[in-house]
């Protein structure tokens, strides 16, 4: 289930992230400072967003979500709309890199590189979505040169109880 969790929620960062109107036309996030505040505004955020998205009348367009996300980053108490999206995206590249077995965060460009290096080497994947995959995650990588700040992931794991607790609750 945590891997399920995991899964869906890096896609909806990265979806959230890399395809927002706002971002769209800009390279990737540089590191954010992420602190206590950012993350319990993320905490409060999260399970608003994944309602949204599982709801019968989950928004279809980027246009038609982004008043609902406004009005929930809002209500969460993040400064803007940018603002909200890319601490979700941030911390959703945090989660996807859980360690299922000792529930901890890592640094997710470690695991970005590995993938990296499997995608290269995929001859079972189609070429057009394999370049396009290869493309996305270069480029994500060239972002965080050094890696996720050792800070933000001790901060996560601070939090992982808390972290886990909004994931679960929102799959039921």
């Amino acid at each position: 289930m945590i891997r399920t969790i995991v899964s869906s929620l890096a896609a909806a960062a990265m979806l959230l992230l890399f395809q927002s109107g706002a971002r769209a036309q800009q390279p990737p996030a540089q590191p954010i400072e992420l602190n206590q505040s950012l993350l319990d505004r993320w905490l409060v955020v999260m399970p608003a967003v994944i309602n949204l998205g599982k709801s019968a009348a989950a928004p279809q367009t980027d246009d038609a979500a982004r008043p609902h996300m406004e009005k929930i980053c809002g209500e969460a108490g993040f400064q803007s709309y940018n603002q909200c999206a890319e601490v979700i995206g941030y911390v959703g590249m945090i989660v996807s890199a859980c360690d299922r077995r000792s529930r901890t965060f890592r640094d997710p460009i470690l695991l970005m590189r590995r993938e990296l290096t499997r995608l290269e080497t995929d001859t079972n994947m189609p070429s057009a979505a394999r370049n396009q995959a290869i493309a996305e995650m270069k480029e994500i990588v060239a972002a965080f040169p050094n890696g996720f700040p050792a800070s933000d992931i001790q901060l996560m794991n601070a939090n992982r109880d808390r972290v886990f607790a909004v994931l679960i609750a929102t799959t039921k």
